[in-house]
């Protein structure tokens, strides 16, 4: 029985010869994340998907979440560029 990675076994191939897509990739999800910790921290609050918005603490606490995958995201979109 076949792995579902082992499905997908060319694109796998494609994007590990071509680096610079996946440091793309990492790039915008960063990007979208660092922006939703910069609202968050200028309007003290965060939207979520179900529910009220969150305000307060508890939207900083989720601005600094996003901040953190966001640089961590960006970090490795720097990595794959530059080491490939």
């Amino acid at each position: 029985m076949p792995l579902f990675a082992d499905l997908n076994d060319d694109i796998n191939k494609w994007l590990a010869g071509k680096p610079l897509v996946v440091a793309a990739g990492a790039a915008v999800i960063g990007l979208i994340l660092l922006g939703l910790a910069v609202s968050v921290f200028v309007t003290g609050k965060a939207v979520t998907k179900k529910g009220p918005d969150l305000e307060g603490g508890q939207a900083k606490a989720m601005g600094v979440v996003w901040l953190v995958f966001g640089v961590l995201a960006l970090g490795f979109a720097v990595y794959k560029a530059v080491a490939g």
